[in-house]
């Protein structure tokens, strides 16, 4: 077998490698493995085998799969694995820091909005549907908030965090803002290195034809 070929064969190989790693690090095979850390409302956090907190807003009688057989997103536990790829139609958020508080209502905004007044100001929270809040022992939906309630949540929001999940205290909720990155928002360093291989292969094969161009008498 020529020289050419051979390096035909690992520019092949090279390329075949960087798709298979984009397609897993941002493709519904990015969850095969992940651990469930909580489920609220229609949202999902998982934490991936490569340490990401990923958060998915789940449609309607989607199925996850997990070791004991496919189960809808009310049925899923905390700690529960999954074992198939997830695709729910849209990319998850990268969830960077997560903490439990008691805050008060500054304004509800349905369907989906809630602005809760926090030690470092108010901020907006999107609410997954189907989420209750508890008001002084009671069970209240978002439209049923009123301005100075008291309520207990779990925030999700951008920025770095310690990687630490606390246990999941109140409503689930999830920051508003568009420094919450998507998943598929950028390409990773391992995916940029997979392009490099690329790159430096194509170049070694410029060179062995050159090299195969000189011997040629």
């Amino acid at each position: 077998m020529s020289g050419g070929v051979v390096m035909k064969k690992f520019v092949v190989a090279l390329v075949m490698m960087a798709a298979c790693t984009v397609a897993w690090a941002y493709g519904p095979e990015a969850a095969i493995g992940a651990t469930v850390v909580y489920v609220g409302g229609n949202d999902l956090l998982i934490k991936a085998t490569d340490g990401r907190l990923l958060n998915y807003t789940v449609p309607t009688g989607y199925q996850f799969t997990i070791v004991s057989g496919k189960v809808g997103l009310k049925d899923l536990k905390s700690g529960a694995v999954l074992t198939g790829p997830v695709a729910t139609g849209s990319e998850p958020l990268i969830i960077g820091h997560i903490e439990t508080v008691k805050a008060k209502v500054y304004v509800a905004r349905p369907p989906d909005t809630v602005t809760l007044i926090l030690s470092d100001g108010s901020q907006d929270f999107v609410v997954p549907a189907g989420t209750m809040f508890t008001v002084n022992g009671a069970a209240v939906p978002l439209t049923g908030l009123k301005r100075n309630d008291e309520v207990e949540a779990t925030l999700l929001r951008a920025g770095k965090g310690d990687g630490s999940t606390p246990g999941l205290k109140g409503a689930l909720l999830v920051e508003k803002s568009e420094d919450l990155p998507q998943a598929g928002g950028s390409l990773p360093t391992i995916v940029v290195a997979g392009f490099a291989m690329v790159l430096l292969g194509m170049a070694m094969l410029f060179v062995s034809r050159r090299r195969l161009q000189v011997q040629k008498p």
